[in-house]
């Protein structure tokens, strides 16, 4: 995948999902208000090296390039509050981190976490279904386990 190819592996990342898959309208509305965003922002005065990625229409993903500088909380209180701003002029849910996503086939579903475990007992959930393992903190971990089967990230602990 590599989205991130120009940031040290180390450097953290923070993904926000949405509820639902993006618009086209959208996905221009959080290209132009990123720019924005990434151009104004700083940690103890010196700009963030920053990446802002949209992935299947769903996810954005926030990496900084801690190589120089550690990013500070200010810093990282700003990123929380642009993505506030966004939920706001979008319309959508992206603070939620009771949502899970997973795979069946090629599309992306979104779902509660008392959905999700429904889901399991039902069957249409297993080890082997590919899911979105949010809590990766780095590029590294995010290139690596982001996108895996049930049995490799904090999901194992529902499915098996």
């Amino acid at each position: 995948m590599n989205k991130f190819k120009d940031i040290h592996p180390n450097s953290r990342v923070w993904i926000y999902q949405s509820d639902k898959e993006f618009t086209t309208g959208q996905l221009k509305t959080i290209d132009e208000l990123k720019h924005v965003f990434l151009a104004h922002w700083e940690t103890h005065e010196k700009p963030v090296k920053g990446r802002i990625n949209v992935l299947h229409k769903r996810f954005i993903v926030i990496a900084t390039d801690e190589g120089e500088e550690r990013i500070c909380g200010g810093s990282i209180d700003a990123s929380v509050r642009f993505m506030k701003e966004l939920e706001q002029e979008l319309n959508v849910s992206l603070l939620n981190r009771m949502l899970v996503a997973y795979k069946k086939g090629e599309q992306i579903f979104s779902c509660s976490l008392p959905e999700f475990e429904m889901l399991i007992k039902k069957g249409e959930i297993n080890q082997h279904t590919i899911v979105f393992n949010n809590t990766v903190h780095t590029v590294a971990e995010f290139e690596k386990n982001w996108e895996v089967p049930a049995e490799k990230s904090w999901h194992k602990q529902l499915v098996i």
